[in-house]
């Protein structure tokens, strides 16, 4: 069977993205489900959250994009958590992807170097960067679901219609696998939530019914290089991801 594949995009930086990334791919690993992450993002925080150690000359996720492509099983590499392996990135891949603005059908070079190893995983999760640039694009050609996490203050909505007018571009106006997460909510912030979930009206069908709550645990367990079930599992963080992960594994059943 072949995997499901996810993208966790938005182009607004702190909205919790990466940390999504990590925790539902931590999560489905440890729901036994064999789990891939894929760091898209050249600042690479995933592959460094996770405490993944490259030397030099190690291959990454750029090269996959070269002409022709390493093979993809080089580049996976293990992580901390039995089930989970990591397709790692660092800034390298940033000169990358300026080059693949040139290459013809650049939106699907992952879907298609991906091919090969999507009967080996149960779960592909794709931590794209804080852009619509060429890597998003490829993060959102190669996933079934695409999760746009959403951050519960002023403005909120702010940049959505950007973001799903790239997904209609890249899967088609009939594409209606995607959702919204809200992330670092704060429930005494009463008059805040209801602003945002006034703007987010349209969407509302969209929006998944668990939500991320602030939790500092979160942060201290990517400054502490590991994920947030190993640092911390009964944090409220934590628990929440656990319940995303539930929603998930039922989506579309």
């Amino acid at each position: 069977m072949s995997a499901t594949t996810i993208s966790i995009a938005t182009h607004k930086g702190g909205t919790g993205k990466t940390v999504t990334s990590m925790a539902l791919a931590s999560a489905l690993a440890r729901a036994h489900k064999k789990t891939l992450l894929i760091d898209l993002d050249p600042q690479g925080h995933s592959t460094l959250g996770l405490g993944v150690e490259l030397n030099n000359g190690e291959l990454t996720l750029k090269d996959l994009f070269s002409e022709p492509p390493s093979p993809i099983a080089k580049v996976i590499k293990p992580t901390h958590l039995k089930g989970l392996d990591i397709i790692p990135d660092n800034i390298r891949l940033e000169r990358v992807s300026q080059v693949l603005y040139m290459r013809p059908k650049r939106e699907e070079i992952l879907k298609r170097v991906l091919e090969p190893i999507l009967n080996t995983y149960d779960f592909v999760v794709m931590d794209c960067p804080p852009s619509l640039g060429v890597l998003t694009e490829a993060g959102i050609a190669a996933s079934q679901l695409v999760i746009v996490p959403c951050l519960m203050e002023a403005r909120a909505a702010d940049g959505l219609v950007d973001l799903l007018e790239l997904v209609n571009v890249i899967k088609g106006d009939h594409f209606e696998n995607w959702q919204i997460l809200l992330t670092r909510v704060d429930s005494r912030k009463t008059v805040t939530n209801q602003a945002v979930m006034a703007a987010l009206e349209q969407w509302k069908h969209k929006i998944f019914k668990t939500s991320i709550p602030q939790s500092e645990p979160l942060n201290q367990a990517q400054i502490m290089r590991t994920d947030i079930f190993t640092y911390d599992p009964r944090c409220k963080g934590a628990l929440a991801y656990q319940a995303l992960t539930k929603e998930i594994l039922r989506y579309g059943k």
